[in-house]
């Protein structure tokens, strides 16, 4: 319980809880539009397809129906995002930081940062076997079907270059960025939490909330999303790469699942170098701001995630993420 020493510091208190429940609510209902202009998109494409195929003009619809939810998708998250800015009068300076990092300190937290989201795909193939351990095959992303040129070009471009762009955008410019002035480490949970839930996966959400906690603790201790978007991106290119050579059968499954643990071994060992580097030359890298430090952070955590559009959006992926794994 906290106490207060007099009114005037309780009613400061209650309009600083609003003032964050305001703005958790107004990110909550941004997150709801994020998914369902996605919902509404994905039934545009899939009764567009539906007509083509009948037609006979397209061979390959459910990859390209694929594709292009992944290519729509990311550009909804850019044109929603930057409206939600605009109507908000959000500074996009603030929200999306580019601040001039060392080519040097990119490179060592880029590489710690890989390592960790390799880490997560730990957790991944736990939460897989978990479902097995019940009779349930739960279901990953979707692979490629179509071996033209042009298709797995697009492939790598919606799964791996995009969303590194427009996920980046959306939960460490405005998500966390919106959050940053109550607090560093409320702002790193929740973005990385409402990413997790963001892809309506139960194999996705223990890994996407790991892998939101590297990217986004990169993006506070450098205040730039370019190193965040770097990690995304060659997490997201090594799983295109193993998934290619996987469907086209250019090595075998046992190969490839050897290949990766070398690159995570390598990678997990020059992060422990980088670390102990970074540690020696910056000790208080991994010390974290707590902005408003006469707040008590369990109640700007209890404040935020009370927060009525937070949890109709959790309840909803919740929903959406159970449906997947039923049909």
């Amino acid at each position: 319980m906290t106490y207060y020493r007099n009114e005037q510091e309780f009613t400061a208190f209650q309009s600083y809880q609003k003032g964050l429940r305001k703005t958790a609510n107004s990110l909550g209902a941004l997150l709801l539009t994020f998914f369902g202009a996605e919902m509404i998109a994905s039934l545009i494409i899939a009764g567009a397809l539906t007509v083509t195929g009948i037609l006979g003009a397209v061979s390959s619809t459910d990859t390209l129906e694929m594709l292009l939810n992944g290519l729509l998708s990311s550009v909804l998250f850019f044109l929603i995002g930057s409206l939600h800015c605009l109507i908000k009068g959000k500074s996009f300076a603030r929200l999306f930081p580019f601040e001039k990092t060392g080519g040097r300190m990119v490179v060592m937290l880029s590489v710690i940062g890989l390592a960790a989201a390799l880490a997560s795909n730990y957790a991944a193939d736990l939460t897989t076997d978990v479902f097995a351990l019940f009779g349930v095959g739960n279901k990953g992303g979707e692979m490629l079907s179509d071996d033209s040129a042009p298709a797995v070009l697009l492939y790598f471009l919606t799964v791996a270059v995009l969303p590194a762009c427009a996920e980046e955008f959306a939960f460490r410019g405005i998500i966390m960025g919106t959050l940053r002035p109550y607090s560093d480490g409320l702002a790193l949970l929740v973005s990385s939490a409402m990413f997790a839930m963001m892809h309506g996966n139960f194999v996705q959400i223990p890994f996407t909330f790991c892998c939101g906690l590297a990217f986004g603790f990169v993006v506070l201790k450098t205040n730039s999303l370019l190193p965040a978007i770097i990690i995304h991106f060659l997490n997201n290119a090594l799983a295109v790469a193993a998934d290619l050579l996987n469907s086209y059968q250019l090595l075998s499954a046992e190969l490839i699942n050897l290949i990766y643990g070398v690159i995570f071994v390598v990678t997990g060992l020059l992060a422990l170098v980088f670390l102990k580097t970074i540690i020696r030359e910056k000790p208080g890298m991994f010390a974290f701001d707590d902005s408003d430090a006469g707040i008590p952070f369990r109640e700007k955590l209890k404040t935020a995630a009370c927060s009525p559009t937070l949890i109709t959006f959790t309840a909803v992926m919740a929903l959406y993420a159970i449906a997947v794994l039923l049909t």
